[in-house]
């Protein structure tokens, strides 16, 4: 439970953010810039229900204000993880070891990172190489991942068990 370093970035409102990724998406179809998979490093931040400004999802972009934590390579098994938490007022996303590190151990945390996109999903090759390896670094959300998990997860008499006690 060591801390490494605290995660910097520039914050951003979800419309902003998504503001900025329409422009990017915009300028791959225009050809302006590379349609390959872009590089990201952000991380979506919930702030408590109960603050002062009110519930809401903020996201970390250190593209160019952040640190060498930010760069850290994605595991299926990490040995660090980010914690998000209030410090003097202000939200902080910390890097903290989850285990032990050795000397010349590379740092990494899993990035749970999803996207609706078949083709970024399939370019998103993990190369962890660790015995629980997913094979991707990136999850693939469509219509049926929520049925997916519930029929894995549970069933069909828990499933029924829940909507009756409910």
């Amino acid at each position: 439970n060591a801390f490494i370093q605290e995660y910097f970035g520039e914050l951003y409102t979800p419309w902003r953010w998504y503001e900025k990724q329409d422009i990017i998406k915009k300028g791959q179809k225009e050809g302006k810039l590379s349609s390959e998979l872009p590089d990201f490093y952000n991380i979506m931040l919930e702030r408590h229900k109960y603050d002062p400004d009110g519930y809401d999802v903020l996201f970390v972009d250190p593209i160019s204000k952040g640190t060498y934590c930010s760069r850290f390579s994605h595991s299926c098994s990490p040995n660090c993880s980010t914690v998000a938490m209030v410090a003097d007022g202000k939200y902080v996303v910390g890097m903290y070891a989850l285990k032990n590190i050795g000397y010349k151990e590379e740092l990494t945390f899993d990035y749970n990172s999803v996207t609706e996109s078949e083709k970024e999903w399939r370019a998103a090759v993990c190369l962890c190489g660790s015995a629980k390896c997913r094979g991707s670094f990136l999850s693939f959300a469509n219509a049926n991942t929520f049925t997916q998990i519930i029929n894995k997860e549970h069933s069909f008499v828990d499933r029924t068990h829940s909507i009756y006690y409910s």
